[in-house]
């Protein structure tokens, strides 16, 4: 983050409440609630946050349980885990990073792109999604194989 730190949540620092400050915020402790900036939020390594993440950037190295909303850029970092949904015009996911949730990224005239897995058929549905498609195949003049 290129902004300076205004506000620290020290590693042996547990908040159990909102945290807001108008300036960037680095925890590196426990926050039980949410947790806002009009700048940047850094979730150091060791940080644990079980609430909304809410600023203009949002940078991940720890645990986050919650939503997490940065209206510019949000950065999960190989140790970063989140178990929520994210909300970030941009989003950078580095190898080895966690996250469980679902992804909505708005575009600039406000226009919301959600990105969802759909789960693979499996089993008896699995068999019907193959004879399905190669039924479709045979219709369309292609060989299947059988």
């Amino acid at each position: 983050m290129e902004n300076s730190i205004d506000t620290v949540i020290g590693i042996n620092v547990t908040v159990k409440g909102n945290l807001y400050n108008k300036g960037s915020i680095q925890v590196n402790g426990s926050v039980e609630g949410e947790v806002k900036s009009d700048e940047n939020i850094m979730v150091g390594e060791t940080a644990k946050i079980k609430g909304p993440v809410i600023a203009s950037k949002v940078e991940v190295s720890g645990e986050v349980r919650g939503l997490v909303e940065a209206k510019d850029k949000l950065e999960i970092n190989p140790t970063g885990k989140i178990f929520g949904d994210i909300n970030a015009h941009s989003l950078i996911i580095k190898e080895g990073a966690l996250f469980v949730g679902k992804s909505v990224m708005p575009s600039k005239e406000g226009a919301a792109n959600e990105t969802k897995s759909e789960p693979e058929p499996v089993g008896n549905e699995a068999k019907k999604e193959e004879a399905k498609d190669e039924k479709d195949s045979d219709k369309l003049g292609f060989f299947s194989k059988k």
